[in-house]
């Protein structure tokens, strides 16, 4: 294994540091974050999206610094847009069905309680015009 390594070495000369080797070229000293983005991009036919979108930068050096490295990820704001919009019409439809949940439920409930209301009435009738017959007789 360090045969190999040695022997990459003096193919490459990456045995000083810092280096890197990109597309079989080596690049040593003080290498540049925008340099070695061009090297990696220029050993392409076709360069990928992070290429276009990583060199296209001018601040790219504070942006590594920093960590903050934004991609392309294909995401636009009409998608962002769209999936408002969805989750909107999610949230009208949800809201609906509740409410007809909620009515239905609802009308049960009262239409339990005026039962109730109409028997007890009915019963305390009945008991009246018993009581009534009653004190006639």
């Amino acid at each position: 294994m360090i045969d190999n390594d040695i022997e990459y070495w003096k193919k490459y000369g990456s045995g000083l540091f810092p280096s890197i080797v990109i597309n079989n070229s080596t690049y040593r000293g003080q290498l540049e974050t925008q340099a070695v983005f061009n090297a990696i991009c220029a050993g392409f036919k076709s360069a990928p999206r992070i290429c276009h979108g990583i060199l296209h930068t001018y601040d790219i050096e504070k942006n590594i610094e920093v960590g903050i490295v934004y991609m392309d990820d294909g995401y636009r704001m009409r998608h962002v847009i769209g999936i408002c919009v969805v989750f909107s019409l999610l949230l009208i439809i949800g809201l609906c069905f509740y409410r007809r949940h909620a009515k239905r439920e609802m009308r049960q409930t009262l239409n339990t309680q005026i039962e109730t209301a109409v028997n007890h009435y009915v019963s305390l009738s009945q008991k009246e015009e018993s009581s009534d017959k009653r004190n006639e007789a």
